[in-house]
């Protein structure tokens, strides 16, 4: 059955070949989002060491780990299962010898791995020769950073195969990428680390799992997290995931009985 995925997956990283000018597109400008953040940050910083708690080599390894971080999170699931159910080859996907989420999942992580190392690699490795970048040299702190890295990442996956399967319903899916893009970028402290938002707003973002994905892993890896509040961190990725899981069983069920009944 693994064989089966990663064959799914490696096709899709296969067709981003033929959109290799997209690829050089998106280079220079993944490069151009990074230097406006860098450019932002250092005027903000405005040649200070250190604001509000969070030096400027911090602020600059948060933005290099993200950029590179968002590249395998972004998610077009929604859309592509809005898509098939529009024209009917959803009931195609239920045949095939892998799990409907199975397929969307490899489709996706095959383009996003396209998207990390021909477009988000090179325009991160420009970026650290110019601006530099550190890496904690505790091999506890870096091996507890990828085990949650990898907690967020399967953690985004789960909302992102949520949000797609509205679309089941919904018959449409032109605005859940949009909702669901806008809300991380909000909720996970992208643009902006939560370190730096107004009390009310970082409260309000705990209640929901974004801030899990990549703003807590990196909060890890850059050493801002004690060693209980590191697995409070981790236990709460986990609740998070049993959580979801559950609810996309739930729909998973509620959805092959909207597929039956108009005919899929």
């Amino acid at each position: 059955m693994m064989a089966v995925f990663f064959g799914f997956m490696h096709k899709a990283f296969q067709e981003r070949f033929v959109y290799r000018t997209n690829s050089y597109i998106t280079i220079v400008s993944t490069w151009l989002g990074l230097f406006v953040l860098v450019s932002a940050w250092r005027a903000l910083y405005g040649g200070k060491s250190e604001v509000g708690g969070v030096t400027f080599d911090d602020m600059m390894s948060f933005i290099v780990i993200n950029t590179l971080v968002a590249s395998l999170i972004r998610s077009n699931m929604g859309q592509r299962i809005g898509e098939r159910v529009a024209d009917g080859s959803i009931s195609i996907d239920l045949i095939r010898p892998v799990s409907f989420k199975s397929y969307h999942l490899a489709n996706q992580l095959g383009e996003n791995l396209f998207a990390l190392l021909f477009s988000t690699v090179p325009a991160v490795t420009l970026a650290v020769v110019l601006w530099g970048f550190r890496l904690p040299d505790e091999p506890a702190r870096i091996s507890l950073f990828i085990l949650s890295l990898v907690l967020g990442l399967l953690l985004m996956n789960q909302i992102n195969y949520i949000f797609g399967l509205l679309a089941i319903w919904l018959k449409t899916s032109w605005f859940i990428n949009a909702i669901t893009n806008a809300a991380f970028d909000l909720f996970a402290g992208t643009f902006v680390p939560l370190w730096f938002y107004p009390d009310w707003l970082y409260a309000a973002s705990k209640f929901l799992p974004f801030h899990l994905v990549t703003f807590q892993p990196i909060s890890i890896c850059l050493g801002k997290l004690t060693l209980p509040a590191v697995w409070a961190v981790i236990g709460g990725q986990l609740a998070w995931l049993a959580a979801l899981w559950a609810l996309e069983k739930w729909m998973w069920a509620k959805a092959q009985d909207q597929i039956d009944i108009h005919g899929g």
